[in-house]
């Protein structure tokens, strides 16, 4: 690999990375198109991090959603994998939080989206497993992608001799309390608990479940009810991020497309209540 160009791509700026891989906005210099390029140095990668890239590249391919980030190309370039996907020009869901509260339009937006994008992926049985603000993002006309599904998994199980099939697979404050709890099987309602929390935080502006230990932070997702949301967020929407919050899987909201189509009634409801009142004599 050459320092500033892997196969026919030519790096810009590095984005961000970790461990054995790194992100790139790079230029396609066959069609001068610019892309996010993730590259894997094999050299220095363990089975995990192997595991992980190919996942991310086999899932992401398989799917073809707005809301979902589009995979272009995938390739090799001697001692380096890489995947090219769409550029997204904006900013992560969790940078945007950073600069403060979300309006209740946006809020509803982001969800709709994130939902969206998730019911995409439970139709063909993939478990995305690490739905966070930083695997949002939100692109400067207001799309809303999901990305990184680098530790996705088939819904009821997938391939027993796979490393990453592991019940804590994903970020402390998103897990599930079946995650947490070890259980077996992760289905596509833990993902929906996942969206609850990304949907409760925005709108309080710290997740649920905060603690210095980790230990505690665990207990808190299995025993413990999140606090009430402020009292300015739609006694409707309360409702509906304490479905989605609920601890068993069968009192929790049951697929994704059933949220969001909740989420867009009350979004639908406040455009027209809005318009109204710009009417009202």
């Amino acid at each position: 690999m050459n320092v500033l160009r892997v196969g026919k791509y030519r790096l810009l700026q590095h984005l961000g990375g970790g461990g054995s891989s790194e992100v790139y906005l790079a230029e396609d210099t066959v069609i001068r198109r610019k892309v996010a390029l993730k590259v894997l140095h094999s050299r220095g990668a363990d089975e995990r991090e192997t595991r992980h890239f190919e996942r991310e590249t086999r899932v992401a391919s398989m799917l073809n959603h707005p809301n979902i980030v589009t995979v272009l190309d995938v390739g090799s370039d001697d001692d380096v994998q890489f995947i090219a996907t769409e550029y997204v020009e904006g900013e992560t869901l969790r940078q945007r939080m950073q600069r403060g509260p979300m309006s209740l339009e946006d809020v509803l937006d982001v969800a709709i989206g994130v939902g969206s994008a998730l019911a995409a992926a439970h139709e063909a049985w993939i478990v995305h497993r690490d739905v966070k603000p930083e695997n949002i993002m939100l692109r400067r006309d207001r799309g809303v992608k999901v990305v990184d599904f680098g530790v996705a998994t088939l819904a009821g199980g997938g391939d027993e001799t796979d490393p990453l099939r592991r019940p804590l697979v994903g970020t402390l404050y998103y897990l599930s309390p079946e995650q947490v709890r070890g259980e077996p099987i992760i289905d596509t309602r833990s993902d929906i608990y996942s969206l609850g929390i990304v949907l409760y935080e925005m709108l309080a502006q710290r997740p649920p479940f905060e603690a210095h230990d980790v230990l505690e932070v665990l207990a808190m997702i299995v025993e413990k009810e999140p606090p009430p949301l402020p009292a300015t967020v739609p006694l409707v929407l309360h409702h509906l991020v304490k479905k989605a919050l609920r601890k068993s899987i069968y009192e929790r909201t049951q697929t994704a497309a059933e949220m969001v189509a909740e989420l867009a009634e009350l979004r639908l409801d406040m455009m027209i209540r809005a318009r109204a009142d710009r009417y009202a004599v």
